[in-house]
């Protein structure tokens, strides 16, 4: 019987089949597919852009229009070499007309970085309809927001409500490469409790604190008018863009004909209603009525509501930044 000894030193590892092109190397074993898990998720997420109308204050440089001054993107003005040490920007037209002699250099402003928070109701309405229906958008929304933020260059926070404060739902604000995807599984799957969020949402905008940002306000807004204001004038010092969850079934499934049970999912009364299609149309005109207060009520404090479907299209909401 032949034998192969192999030594030490002869000793050769089974080349691994990688092909580099540019520099990048691609291993056959590490490739994303649709069973690699976070890797695969990141990159079927759907992105949106978010254009701003306002100067960002941060120091950290980003992609927004900036109030800090510093490199070189957006010429600001003029100002005395001793007040802005920056020889390279020295501009001699403006040195030479200078009435008192001094150096002159170009100021600039630079592009700086901007916070993204979704505030997220999920108080017990939120659970209406079929299994996680609203809850699965949301978090569906929530991955779409924090992958956006990760390739604008922004840091991307979560904070979740509902009669208070959710401390086990939140994300602190950091930069992130998407949405955990044990995060969004357990937003997903989670059973809404509370019976209302206002005090959470106000709880929320206190959390946010003074420095300005860019705020998806995520709810169902069944609240009255006086709490949607009390509410909107609690993130008054933010770009509040408020995101209107509704289902299907709480309005257009309704069926034409027959006896229903109607539970209200935070006070826990039931009812049981024989439905005509009179009734079924009353219900939907309350909801077109509903849809025509929030834009008013809205409107009136910075930004009208995008309301989200199902599924989540990215690119109706880039729309909806282009056109405000």
């Amino acid at each position: 019987m032949k034998k192969t000894v192999v030594s030490g030193t002869s000793a050769r590892r089974p080349e691994r089949r990688n092909r580099n092109v540019h520099g990048v190397r691609e291993d056959s074993e590490h490739r994303a597919t649709p069973q690699s898990g976070r890797t695969a998720g990141l990159f079927a997420t759907s992105e949106f852009h978010y254009p701003i109308r306002w100067r960002s204050f941060r120091v950290h440089p980003g992609h927004h229009r900036s109030s800090q001054t510093g490199g070189s993107d957006e010429f600001y003005g003029h100002a005395p070499l001793m007040a802005y040490p920056e020889p390279r920007h020295i501009d001699v037209h403006a040195t030479l007309h200078d009435p008192f002699g001094q150096f002159m250099v170009r100021v600039f402003r630079q592009r700086s970085s901007v916070p993204v928070q979704v505030v997220a109701d999920v108080s017990a309405s939120m659970g209406f309809g079929e299994r996680s229906g609203k809850l699965a958008r949301i978090a569906d929304f929530c991955a779409a927001a924090a992958y956006s933020a990760f390739r604008t260059g922004d840091p991307f926070g979560f904070l979740a409500c509902d009669t208070a404060l959710r401390s086990d739902l939140c994300l602190p604000l950091r930069w992130y490469k998407g949405l955990p995807e044990d995060f969004r599984n357990t937003l997903s799957t989670l059973e809404p409790d509370g019976h209302s969020s206002v005090e959470g949402l106000c709880a929320a905008a206190a959390q946010l604190g003074r420095q300005r940002s860019l705020v998806f306000l995520v709810s169902d807004f069944h609240l009255g008018a006086d709490e949607t204001n009390r509410v909107l004038d609690a993130f008054v010092h933010h770009d509040v863009v408020p995101i209107v969850v509704w289902s299907d079934t709480e309005y257009q499934k309704l069926p034409a004909f027959g006896w229903i049970n109607l539970a209200d999912p935070e006070t826990g009364r039931q009812r049981r209603l024989f439905m005509r299609p009179s009734l079924r149309e009353r219900f939907m005109e309350n909801f077109r009525n509903r849809r025509d207060e929030l834009n008013r009520i809205c409107g009136r404090h910075g930004r009208r509501p995008f309301f989200l479907d199902d599924p989540f299209d990215a690119d109706a909401l880039t729309r909806y930044f282009l056109t405000e």
